[in-house]
């Protein structure tokens, strides 16, 4: 008689780290979709105030939806690799359908957000546009898929500093750097508690534009001096935690297989 697992057995299974490191890890991911929701509200109850700063302020909901769907992706092509890194993972260096879906979905959402901010423009259009059909050939090509996503992101944060005129814009910057060192030393070290720092970096840079927003709608302005400050402060703990991040052990890989 064929017994079949119960679905958390099964669920277990496809998680291949264990305790606090998949709590943490998977909660990571939870925030991540969460994000542009909360970038969806501060456009809701800042609307009259964009209305009159952006081009066409509706399409930052179009803008939300696409990263929520890029980040549902992601989720969905770190199950197919258990959630546990490494460097042949589709999800890391590797590739894979889903991945590529992650990349497309978020650079379209960076390009959106450009074109809902100055889309009275040809040439924003030609950035936005040409940055989404450059990525599919770039990625199944093996080429430099970042930098399509690279081109949207920096047209987004560019035109929402002219919009808002909020230098906090450029702390987006920060979010980037950071993923960059946490998915570094992931790769590097495979271990995934630097999976969740990874993801919480990657996906906590709508933040700095949700602040920019409701400083906009104030009246106030983020000085330059707040935003150099909170820069040297970031890097100088970064290059003082690197070295600690690269020698971190590898995580043991959690196998529970489903009966």
């Amino acid at each position: 008689m064929t017994t079949t697992a119960p679905p958390i057995s099964r669920i277990k299974a496809s998680i291949q780290i264990s305790g606090g490191e998949a709590v943490w890890v998977l909660s990571a991911h939870v925030y991540a979709l969460l994000v542009p929701l909360a970038f969806a509200v501060a456009v809701i109850l800042n609307e009259t105030y964009l209305e009159t700063v952006t081009w066409n302020a509706q399409l930052f909901f179009i803008a939300a939806c696409l990263l929520s769907a890029g980040g549902a992706f992601e989720a969905a092509q770190n199950t197919m690799d258990n959630w546990y890194l490494t460097a042949d993972s589709a999800s890391a260096n590797g590739v894979g359908l889903l991945d590529f879906m992650f990349y497309l979905l978020v650079t379209a959402g960076q390009a959106v957000s450009a074109i809902a901010i100055a889309g009275d423009r040809w040439w924003v259009w030609a950035f936005a546009v040409g940055s989404v059909l450059a990525l599919p050939p770039i990625y199944l090509r093996g080429g430099p898929y970042f930098a399509p996503m690279s081109v949207s992101s920096l047209l987004a944060i560019g035109l929402a500093f002219e919009a808002f005129g909020d230098p906090a814009v450029f702390l987006q910057l920060l979010a980037v750097s950071a993923t960059m060192m946490f998915f570094g030393a992931l790769l590097r070290t495979q271990n995934q508690v630097l999976h969740g720092f990874t993801t919480v970096a990657a996906s906590s840079g709508s933040w700095f534009l949700v602040w920019a927003i409701v400083a906009g709608a104030r009246g106030e302005t983020t000085s330059w001096t707040t935003v150099i400050i909170i820069t040297v402060i970031t890097v100088a703990i970064g290059i003082l935690i690197r070295p600690a991040l690269f020698r971190l052990p590898p995580s043991k890989r959690a196998v529970t297989l489903a009966a």
